[in-house]
């Protein structure tokens, strides 16, 4: 598994606490896929000028299902209204020696004068059949999706038009996880994913305590109930004599059930290198754009 270690590269230096660059490039230097992501990292389009002037995108394939149990899987885009802007390295060597936090005050700034921030949502769709059709693995994070082959298409929009009244309340103890998802989401084999799924609960977990789902950051706006009680961090008083599911004492209400995609599986599982992993034909077409 990855992950941990990556994380531990661009991370501090352990000894002198410091991040630097040697040891990022020591890592990804034995990852041939991370090429792609250096011709971003490295281009000439410079950095964000701020929040409001940048794209986002999901890094992970998630799975979209109808009503019908038929799946399609599905990578996101945000793309904001007011355009795209970026700093020349000499630019945000000024900007962000004058205020470090500047991306944030102007985001702060914007919203509490009524400026507020809007991307529009795009998706883009493949179904699950077409998987192989192409000559790398459209579940691997560390490539695109042709827009010729799969445009954009608009879904939406999400707009920012308020600013939270306590930072460590709603922002330091906000506990994002790619596991908790919505009626009509679901996940997708992407190895990366299937790694969040476990390892952001389990983060949340020693960050903010067993109990933190009972935060109002991190829990339902809705009426909500089951049986779980007690553990470290608990604020929640019930004088309940169940504390187990499932009970005829005291059932709890199963919520509506939405069909999940199936799948025959059949052969051999093992732990092997990604067949189409073609790490340098998108970073080369990229590269070459640029001239």
């Amino acid at each position: 598994m990855k992950f941990p270690d990556m994380v531990h590269a661009l991370k501090l230096n352990p000894k002198s606490h410091i991040q630097e660059n040697w040891r990022i490039l020591d890592f990804f230097s034995h990852y041939p896929e991370s090429l792609h992501m250096f011709t971003f990292l490295f281009d000439d389009i410079g950095i964000p000028q701020d929040y409001r002037h940048m794209d986002g995108s999901g890094v992970h394939t998630y799975t979209l299902i109808d009503k019908a149990g038929k799946a399609h899987y599905v990578k996101f885009h945000w793309k904001p209204t007011c355009g795209v802007k970026n700093l020349l390295e000499d630019e945000a060597i000024t900007v962000g020696g004058a205020n470090h936090s500047h991306a944030t005050q102007d985001l702060y700034d914007s919203i509490a004068a009524g400026n507020y921030l809007e991307w529009k949502v795009f998706i883009q769709m493949m179904d699950p059949a077409d998987e192989d059709r192409f000559d790398f693995d459209p579940l691997d994070v560390t490539k695109t999706w042709p827009e010729d082959i799969l445009p954009l298409q608009p879904v939406g929009r999400m707009v920012l038009s308020k600013n939270i009244d306590n930072f460590f309340a709603e922002n330091e103890q906000l506990a994002f996880c790619p596991s908790i998802i919505v009626p009509g989401i679901y996940y997708s084999d992407d190895k990366l994913l299937q790694t969040r799924i476990f390892s952001y609960s389990d983060t949340q977990r020693h960050r903010l305590g067993p109990n933190y789902l009972q935060l109002p950051a991190n829990a339902p706006k809705c009426v909500h109930h089951n049986n779980h009680h007690e553990g470290f961090m608990n604020f929640l008083h019930r004088d309940e004599e169940v504390n187990y599911f499932p009970s005829r004492f005291d059932p709890a209400r199963h919520a509506e059930k939405y069909p999940i995609p199936t799948a025959i599986c059949s052969g051999k599982r093992d732990k092997c290198i990604i067949e189409k992993e073609n790490n340098f034909k998108q970073p080369g077409e990229r590269y070459r754009s640029f001239a």
